[in-house]
């Protein structure tokens, strides 16, 4: 903790001397600058801690810019070793997919010949229609048997109230119905009831009775299986969801029915854009860097003006500005991201895209990852030197800057002290030159007055000891 000029004076400022001599004035004013001058080294001191808190200040701002650069390429990472793939559809309104890792580029066709539906139930009214479904219910106390295409579950409600027999429903077996309160009747009379959808596509038909094996449910109606064809097969597949996977990576949910023999081509292939969107992401964190050290570059005014870090940093910056390993075709200029004559980095998305749609290995090839080489090893490795927490140079900075600081408080603290002793010290002296020195005045204007009194000089008195 740093100690301001204001609380430093404070701590070695004389008090005031309120001494009681003619010569109490002077006595102040040796006590002044007696402390004034032991003082002088703390001022220095002050000094240097200024410079070094200012120090800290800077690298610790430093060190906030390179950590956003490193995040940078960790986002960069993720965007390599995820899917760099997109999908397009040539048919709308029929199928949406998204593409995962494990995707191969391709065209992949879907001929969707049925969306499938799920069955359905409505229960029985209560002995008298359902006006609160907080407080009435279908059914007396007790469990509660539920059928699903055969397969038995038993629901407990917490209560004989409609609400509660939903709730319990879709907490107990939510992954083979979902139970739902409907009104059957007007708003001014209502009448609800309980009604119960299929999880999964299918004719399974749904039942619902009670403890005593009454049925609950008055209509049901089987649903379908959704079927699809893929690749001109002539063979439907069935399937009890909408979600399919149509090949490893891809997921297709199915949103609507194709025209008989039309089916809807799905394209996937490389994702230039939204590499060159990642890149364009790591620039603007690059361009931080550059404006952060270019603040402290050759400026004299700067509290790092000549420190080594700055260097440092400035050749980290040129190395992955102007990355190309050793060889001109891994260039990331070869890519549209190219520096300015400023230093700021631009990624220009046309030609970048350009480029990249022309020879998509190549460019996996010279961004590699951070273990394996390429540009994210190189540019990884450089930002650790700096971030690591035990080696890195900026955080090997912070640390000497913290303990340089810790040491110039306890210098700062050891020198108020001595000072603060000399005060103290001087201080008592004065007091006692100051009470002798009255002693003295008290007996000369006494022995003045005895002398005053034989030889009727009433102004010898006045004058003290100028008199003698």
């Amino acid at each position: 903790m740093s100690t301001s000029s204001t609380s430093l004076a404070s701590l070695v400022a004389p008090p005031t001397f309120t001494g009681v001599s003619k010569f109490a004035s002077s006595l102040q004013q040796v006590l002044s600058r007696a402390v004034g001058i032991a003082s002088l080294p703390l001022d220095s001191l002050q000094a240097g801690l200024t410079d070094l808190n200012n120090k800290q200040a800077a690298v610790q701002s430093l060190d906030s810019t390179f950590l956003g650069l490193q995040q940078a390429i960790t986002s960069l990472q993720t965007a390599v070793s995820s899917t760099l793939l997109n999908s397009s559809i040539s048919t709308a309104g029929i199928v949406t997919a998204a593409v995962q890792k494990g995707a191969s580029a391709g065209n992949y066709s879907i001929e969707v010949t049925d969306l499938g539906s799920y069955s359905n139930a409505l229960s029985v009214a209560g002995t008298s229609p359902v006006t609160n479904t907080a407080t009435s219910g279908i059914a007396a106390a007790g469990p509660l048997t539920l059928s699903v295409g055969g397969v038995n579950t038993i629901v407990t409600p917490a209560s004989t109230s409609l609400s509660d027999l939903a709730a319990a429903i879709n907490s107990q077996a939510g992954s083979q119905v979902q139970a739902n309160i409907v009104n059957v009747g007007s708003t001014g009379a209502p009448d609800y009831r309980l009604s119960l959808t299929a999880a999964n596509l299918g004719t399974a038909a749904l039942d619902l009775t009670d403890s005593t094996g009454a049925d609950l449910v008055s209509s049901s109606s089987g649903g379908s299986l959704a079927s699809y064809l893929v690749d001109g097969s002539s063979t439907p597949i069935d399937s009890t969801t909408r979600a399919i996977t149509l090949a490893p990576g891809l997921t297709v949910n199915l949103v609507g029915q194709s025209a008989s023999g039309q089916p809807t081509t799905i394209t996937v292939a490389d994702d230039a854009g939204g590499l060159a969107s990642a890149f364009s992401s790591f620039a603007a964190s690059y361009n931080a860097a550059v404006t952060s050290v270019g603040q402290h570059y050759g400026q004299s005014g700067s509290p790092l003006a000549g420190d080594s870090l700055i260097q440092n940093l400035s050749s980290v910056l040129n190395q992955l500005g102007t990355y190309s390993n050793g060889t001109p075709a891994s260039a990331l200029a070869n890519y549209g991201i190219t520096l300015d004559q400023t230093g700021q980095l631009s990624v220009d998305t046309a030609k970048f895209t350009a480029t990249a749609n022309a020879n998509f290995p190549g460019i996996l090839s010279a961004i590699g990852t951070t273990t394996t080489g390429g540009f994210l090893q190189t540019a990884n490795n450089l930002l650790t030197g700096l971030e690591d927490p035990t080696t890195g140079v900026i955080k090997t900075e912070e640390t000497d800057l913290s303990q340089q600081i810790t040491d110039q408080n306890t210098k700062i603290s050891n020198e108020q002290a001595t000072v603060n002793q000399l005060q103290t010290n001087l201080t008592a002296e004065i007091s006692k030159a100051d009470a002798a020195i009255a002693s003295l005045e008290s007996q000369v204007s006494y022995v003045t007055g005895l002398f005053a009194q034989y030889t009727g000089a009433s102004n010898t008195q006045n004058n003290g000891l100028a008199t003698l």
